[in-house]
C-alpha cells in the first residue's frame, strides 16, 4: 500500500495531467469563433463555425486510436510511462497552435495544420484520462477507491475551470477586438506553465504495480479477443460523460450569450462557478460512493442529469444571474455524482494485464464519438430546426443511455467494486 506522501504525489500527478488535457479542449471550444474566422474563412458564418467545431470533433474522434496506443504502452511498459508520454504529446501541439500562422498567411495549409495538431492532441488525450484512473485506483486502499478515483474527474474539470478562467481573463482584459486579432493565441501559449507542473509531478510518481512477469505480448489483441464485453459496457456507461462535459460546460457559454444577450464575460463567470462545483462534487461523489455504494451514486447522478437538464437550460434562458447559477449547479451535482464514483468502478471490470487498454478504448470511444460530435449536433439542430433547447435534449439523450446501461447491463448491475486481484490469496483488502 502506498504511503501518505506517495499517495499525495499520485493524486497530484493524476489530477494535473487531466487538467492539461481538458484545459486545451475547453480553450479551443471557447475560441471556436476566432478559429472560424482565422482558419476556416467562408461567406456563411454558420458553415465556418461548423467547420471549426469539425476540427474540434476530429481531435475527439482520434481518442479511441490514442486509447489503443497508450493502453498498449500502459499495459506493456507501465502506467507511469504512458502518463509521462501523454502529458508531453498533448502539450507540444497546444503550444504550436498558439504559434501557427493563419489562413491569411499560408492559405489552405492553415486549416490542414490545425486539424493535424488536433489529431495529435486527440491521440494523446485518448490514453491520458484512463491511464490516470488506473494508476490512481491500483494505488488506492480498497475502501477509498471512490474518493481517490474522484480526483481524475476533479482534475479534468479543474482543467475546464482553468481554461474558462484564462479565457475569461483574456476576454475581459484584452477586449473583443484584440482577442479577434491576436489575443486568442495567449491561452494556448499559457499552457506551457501547466505542462511544466505536469511533467515534474509525473517524474515523481511511485512505481507501477504491474508485475513484469505477467505482461502480455499483445494487450490490445487480448483485450479485443476476450474483453470486448467490458469495453462495450464502459463505452455505453460513458455516453453522457463527454456530452454533458462539452455541451453542458462548454457549448453552454456561447449558447447563453446568444439566447439571453448576456456578455461573454458574464457567461464565462457563470461557467466558472459551475466547473468549480462539479470539480469538488466529483471527489465528494466518490467519497459518498465509498460509504453508500459507488454504483448507487453513479445511477443517482445520471438520473439527476436526465431529469435536470431541461430545467437547467430553462434557468440559463432566463438571463437572471442567480437562476443561471442554479442551473449550472444542477448540472454540476449530476455530473459530479455520476463520474466521481464511476471512475473507480470502471477499473474493476478488467484484469490488470489489459486494464489500461480496455478502459482507454471503451472510455475514449464514448467520449470521442459522443462528446466530440455533440456540439456539432446541437449547433445543427438549432440552426436547421430552430430548437433553442437542443442542448438540454442532447444531454437528456446521453444521460438516458448511461442510466439504462448502469441499471440493466449485467456487468454494472452486479458490479462489486472490487478489482479482480482483490480476490487473490495474497491480497488483504
Amino acid at each position: 500500500m502506498a504511503s501518505a506522501s506517495s499517495m499525495r504525489k499520485t493524486l497530484l500527478a493524476g489530477a494535473v495531467g487531466n487538467a492539461i488535457e481538458f484545459y486545451d479542449f475547453i480553450v479551443y471550444a471557447y475560441l471556436a469563433g476566432y478559429f472560424a474566422a482565422h482558419f476556416f474563412p467562408t461567406h456563411d458564418p454558420v458553415a465556418a463555425l461548423l467547420a471549426s467545431y469539425g476540427a474540434f470533433a476530429t481531435g475527439m474522434i482520434m481518442r479511441p486510436v490514442g486509447g489503443i496506443l497508450f493502453g498498449n504502452i500502459g499495459d506493456r511498459i507501465g502506467r507511469k510511462a504512458a502518463l509521462q508520454l501523454s502529458v508531453l504529446l498533448i502539450a507540444i501541439p497546444t503550444l504550436l497552435i498558439g504559434l501557427m500562422p493563419t489562413y491569411a498567411t499560408i492559405g489552405l495549409w492553415a486549416p490542414v495544420l490545425l486539424i493535424v495538431l488536433r489529431m495529435l492532441q486527440g491521440l494523446s488525450v485518448g490514453g491520458e484520462y484512463s491511464s490516470s484512473i488506473v494508476f490512481l485506483i491500483e494505488h488506492a486502499p480498497p475502501n477509498q477507491r471512490g474518493f481517490v478515483g474522484g480526483f481524475s474527474p476533479m482534475g479534468a474539470f479543474g482543467g475546464l475551470l482553468l481554461g474558462t478562467a484564462v479565457s475569461f481573463l483574456c476576454t475581459t482584459v484584452l477586449g473583443k477586438a484584440v482577442m479577434a486579432d491576436w489575443g486568442w493565441r495567449l491561452p494556448f501559449l499559457a499552457s506551457i506553465f501547466l505542462t511544466g507542473i505536469g511533467v515534474a509531478a509525473r517524474r515523481a510518481l511511485i512505481q507501477d504495480v504491474l508485475n513484469k512477469n505477467e505482461v502480455l505480448q499483445s494487450p490490445v489483441r487480448e483485450a479485443f479477443r476476450r474483453y470486448w464485453h467490458p469495453m462495450a459496457a464502459i463505452a455505453l456507461a460513458n455516453t453522457a460523460t463527454g456530452i454533458v462535459s462539452f455541451v453542458g460546460f462548454m457549448y453552454a457559454v456561447p449558447w447563453m450569450v446568444q439566447q439571453t444577450g448576456i456578455s461573454t464575460t458574464t457567461g464565462l463567470a457563470i461557467n466558472l462557478f459551475s466547473l468549480l462545483m462539479v470539480s469538488l462534487l466529483s471527489v465528494a461523489g466518490g467519497r459518498l460512493g465509498d460509504r453508500f455504494g459507488r454504483m448507487r451514486m453513479s445511477r443517482m447522478g445520471t438520473l439527476i442529469l436526465l431529469l435536470g437538464a431541461w430545467p437547467a437550460f430553462s434557468l440559463f434562458r432566463t438571463g437572471d444571474i442567480a437562476a443561471m447559477l442554479a442551473g449550472g449547479l444542477l448540472l454540476a451535482i449530476g455530473q459530479g455524482f455520476f463520474l466521481g464514483p464511476l471512475s473507480a468502478n470502471m477499473a474493476t471490470l478488467l484484469p490488470k494485464q489489459v486494464r489500461v487498454t480496455g478502459l482507454s478504448f471503451g472510455y475514449s470511444l464514448a467520449v470521442g464519438v459522443f462528446g466530440g460530435l455533440a456540439p456539432m449536433l446541437t449547433e445543427y439542430l438549432i440552426a436547421r430546426f430552430s430548437l433553442p433547447m437542443a442542448p438540454a435534449a442532447v444531454i437528456m439523450l446521453g444521460a438516458f443511455v448511461s442510466l439504462l446501461t448502469l441499471c440493466l447491463h449485467p456487468l454494472w448491475r452486479h458490479n462489486t467494486g472490487r478489482l479482480p486481484e482483490d480476490d487473490l490469496p495474497v491480497t488483504t483488502g
